[in-house]
C-alpha cells in the first residue's frame, strides 16, 4: 500500500441529473466543449493528473496547492465566460473542493481521508465556487493574492476531526454563510431585525415557484389511488459503455420488484415502466399518463469497474423534486445502492415493507447483481414467444443455474420453458412438459418461497382443469406479492377459471391498474369474467380500447370483437350486436358459437350456467351453434 502527501481537487457539475433530463444532447455537448477548451488545456498548463472521473465529476491530483488553486480559479472564470451567452437554465456550473492530505494510491486511482475531505469540501461549495481546506490555505496564502472567506471548523462525514474551510472569493462572488452558523442575538433591536428577516425568508419560501407545473388529479388518465403510488422510470445510461445499459435495467427492475412487495402501495409494473425507456419525459407527463403521485428517475454511468448511480424523486401533485441521491459503487455493491434508493422511497412515502429481507428483490433471489442481469436478459428472449427466443432463454438460464446451483431463481426460470414449449407448439406431449414445469417449480420453492412460482403453478393447473389447485396457487401468489402486476393478473385468471368470478375480476383489474400498458393477453381473459358478472358496459369500453390499439398478439382483436358481440347481445342491444356479426361473417362466413367461445377459452372450463346464457344470446344475434 503506497501512501503519499499530495494535493487533491474534486469537482462536479451542479444539478447534473436535472440538466441531463431537460436536454441530454445539449448538456453532453457543452460538457465536451468544457473538457476540450477549458479542463484539458488548464490541466496541461498546471501539471494536473486526472485520478478518476465519473460522468459529471473529476478527481485530479496536482504537484502543488498553488497550481491546483490556479487551475480552479481560471477554470471557473473561463466556464463563466462560456455560460454568458446561454439561458440560465442551460448553464453548466461546477463546484470545486481542494485539499492537501495523505492518500493511498491504487494504480492510477487515489483513496483515503485526503480524497474524502476534498470531496466533502466540493459538496459544500456554491455553484461556480471553490472551497479549500486550511492545509491548502497554509500553502498558498503567501504565494497568491486571494480573498478568503473563513467558514470555520466544519464537521465532515466519516472524518474524525473537524476541518477548517475557506471559500475563495472571486470578483462579484457572494460570500456563503458558514454551514451550521447561528446568529448571536445581542439586543432586542437585533432580535427584531432577525425575526423580520426570518419572516421575509419564510414568506418567500412559501411563495416560491414549484419545480414544474403541478398535476391536478382530475386531469390524470387513470384515477389517482388513495394509497401511495409511484412509477419508476428506466434509469438512463450515460457514457459509451454498452454493458451499463443492462446495469440500468437491472437497477430499475430491482427497485420495482422491491417496492411491489409492499401491500399498501401501488407500483407501476415493469412492462409499463419500460415503455418510457429512451424517452425524455417530465414527471408531470408520466404522472398524468399513469395516475400516480410520485415519479422516480435516475441514471447510471459506468467507468471501468466503477459505477455512479443517481436517482431523483418527484412529487407530481406538488410539482416538486423531493430529493436526489448520488452514489458511487462497484458492480459488487450495486445491491446496496438500489436498496438504499428503495428504502428512501419507503421513508418518503411512509410505507412499511412487511416482508423479510431475503424476499426483497430479484438480486436477493439470484444471489448477486450480475446474475439478476442475466435473469433479465433471458426474460427478454423468452418474451418473444418464438423458437429462437425460447432457445436463447434456455441457453442463458441454464448457464445461470449451472453457475449458481444453490439459487432458487435457476429452477424457477427453467420451469417456464416446458410451459412455453406447449404454448408455442414445440411440445410432443404437453402432459410431460407440464409435469417437468411442476418438478422445477417445486424444487425452487423447496429452496425459498416467494410469489412468482405460484403464478406458473396456477397457469398449469387451470390449463389442465385442476381448478382447486389453481385457486390455491393463485391465492398464495397474491398473498406473497400483493403489489405484483403478474401475480394479480395471472392469479386473477386462475381464480376466475376455477369458479371465483368476483375475486378473479378484482385481481385482473388490479393487475391492469398496476400495469397500465397491460399484457395483450389480459383483456381476452377478462372479457368472459366481466360478462358473467353482468358488467357489459365495462366490456364494451375495454374492447373498443383494444380495437383502437395496434396489438402484436394475433388473438387480441378477434377476442375483442367476440367480447363486443357478446356484451351487446347480453345487454339487449341487438342492432349493434347483429351489425358486428354481419361484419365478422364477411370475413368468416362459417362463423359459429364455438369460434366465439374458443376465443374465451371456455371449452377448457367446467360447464357453468353462464355458458349456456352466453351461447343463447349469441344465437339470438345470428351466431349459430354449428355450421349450417
Amino acid at each position: 500500500m503506497k501512501r503519499q502527501l499530495t494535493t487533491i481537487l474534486a469537482a462536479d457539475i451542479v444539478n447534473f441529473s436535472r440538466l441531463i433530463g431537460a436536454d441530454e444532447e445539449g448538456v453532453l455537448s457543452r460538457r465536451r466543449q468544457h473538457q476540450a477548451e477549458v479542463i484539458l488545456p488548464l490541466l496541461n498548463d498546471h501539471g494536473g493528473r486526472v485520478a478518476n472521473t465519473a460522468g459529471d465529476s473529476w478527481l485530479i491530483e496536482f504537484p502543488s496547492a498553488v497550481e491546483a488553486l490556479r487551475f480552479a480559479i481560471q477554470g471557473q472564470t473561463k466556464v463563466e465566460a462560456l455560460n454568458a451567452e446561454l439561458e440560465e437554465q442551460a448553464r453548466i456550473r461546477y463546484r470545486i473542493g481542494i485539499n492537501v492530505g495523505d492518500v493511498v494510491a491504487e494504480g492510477d486511482d487515489l483513496l483515503g481521508d485526503g480524497v474524502n475531505i476534498a470531496a466533502r469540501l466540493e459538496a459544500l461549495a456554491p455553484a461556480g465556487g471553490v472551497v479549500i481546506s486550511r492545509s491548502v490555505r497554509d500553502q498558498v496564502r503567501d504565494r497568491l493574492d486571494l480573498d478568503l472567506h473563513d467558514l470555520g471548523e466544519l464537521e465532515v462525514k466519516n472524518i474524525a476531526r473537524p476541518v477548517r474551510a475557506f471559500q475563495v472569493i472571486r470578483d462579484g462572488e457572494e460570500r456563503m454563510a458558514p454551514p451550521g452558523a447561528r446568529p448571536r442575538l445581542r439586543t432586542p433591536v437585533m432580535l427584531a431585525a432577525v425575526l423580520a428577516v426570518i419572516l421575509t425568508i419564510g414568506s418567500l419560501y412559501w411563495m416560491r415557484q414549484p419545480d414544474f407545473d403541478p398535476v391536478a388529479p382530475e386531469t390524470m388518465a387513470l384515477t389517482l389511488p388513495d394509497r401511495p403510488s409511484i412509477a419508476v422510470l428506466p434509469f438512463t445510461t450515460l457514457g459509451d459503455d454498452a454493458s451499463a445499459d443492462w446495469i440500468s435495467d437491472g437497477i430499475t427492475e430491482n427497485i420495482i420488484s422491491t417496492l411491489s412487495l409492499a401491500p399498501d402501495m401501488l407500483v407501476i409494473g415493469r412492462a409499463t415502466a419500460f415503455t418510457y425507456k429512451g424517452r425524455l419525459v417530465e414527471p408531470a407527463e408520466v404522472a398524468t399518463d399513469l395516475g400516480v403521485r410520485y415519479v422516480l428517475s435516475g441514471s447510471v454511468l459506468k467507468s471501468g469497474e466503477k459505477v455512479r448511480v443517481t436517482a431523483e424523486l418527484s412529487d407530481a401533485i406538488k410539482g416538486e423534486q423531493l430529493w436526489s441521491i448520488k452514489e458511487d459503487s462497484d458492480n459488487k455493491n450495486i445491491l446496496y445502492v438500489q436498496d438504499r434508493i428503495a428504502e428512501s422511497l419507503f421513508l418518503e412515502m411512509q410505507v412499511s415493507l412487511t416482508v423479510g429481507e431475503s424476499n426483497r428483490t430479484i438480486t436477493a433471489l439470484a444471489g448477486d447483481f450480475q446474475t439478476s442481469v442475466r435473469v433479465i436478459q433471458g426474460r427478454d428472449a423468452f418474451q418473444r414467444f418464438d423458437p429462437a427466443g425460447h432457445r436463447e432463454a434456455e441457453r442463458i438460464w441454464t448457464e445461470l443455474h449451472e453457475t449458481n446451483p444453490h439459487s432458487p431463481i435457476g429452477p424457477y426460470l427453467l420451469g417456464w420453458l416446458p410451459w412455453q414449449r406447449v404454448i408455442i407448439g414445440l411440445a410432443d406431449d404437453p402432459a410431460v412438459e407440464f409435469d417437468e414445469s411442476r418438478r422445477l417449480v417445486a424444487k425452487a420453492l423447496s429452496m425459498q418461497e416467494w410469489g412468482d412460482p405460484y403464478t406458473l403453478i396456477a397457469l398449469i393447473e387451470s390449463a389442465t382443469g385442476n381448478y382447486d389447485e389453481a385457486n390455491t396457487a393463485a391465492t398464495r401468489a397474491i398473498k406473497l406479492s400483493p403489489g405484483g402486476a403478474d401475480a394479480n393478473a395471472i392469479g386473477g385468471v386462475a381464480l376466475f377459471q376455477s369458479g371465483d368470478t368476483k375475486r378473479g375480476i378484482e385481481h385482473m383489474l388490479k393487475g391492469m391498474r398496476l400495469e397500465p400498458d397491460y399484457p395483450e393477453w389480459l383483456p381476452g381473459a377478462l372479457y368472459p369474467a366481466l360478462l358473467e358478472d353482468g358488467k357489459y358496459d365495462d366490456v364494451i369500453s375495454l374492447t373498443k380500447s383494444v380495437l383502437g390499439r395496434d396489438m402484436r398478439d394475433a388473438r387480441a382483436h378477434p377476442q375483442a370483437y367476440a367480447g363486443l358481440v357478446a356484451a351487446y347481445a347480453l345487454k339487449g342491444d341487438l342492432e349493434n350486436a347483429r351489425q358486428i356479426v354481419s361484419n365478422l361473417k364477411t370475413e368468416n362466413p362459417n362463423l359459429n358459437v364455438a369460434d366465439v367461445t374458443r376465443l374465451f377459452s371456455l371449452q377448457s372450463q367446467s360447464p357453468r350456467p353462464f355458458h349456456e346464457v352466453l351461447i343463447n344470446s349469441l344465437e339470438t344475434v345470428g351466431v349459430p351453434r354449428a355450421v349450417d
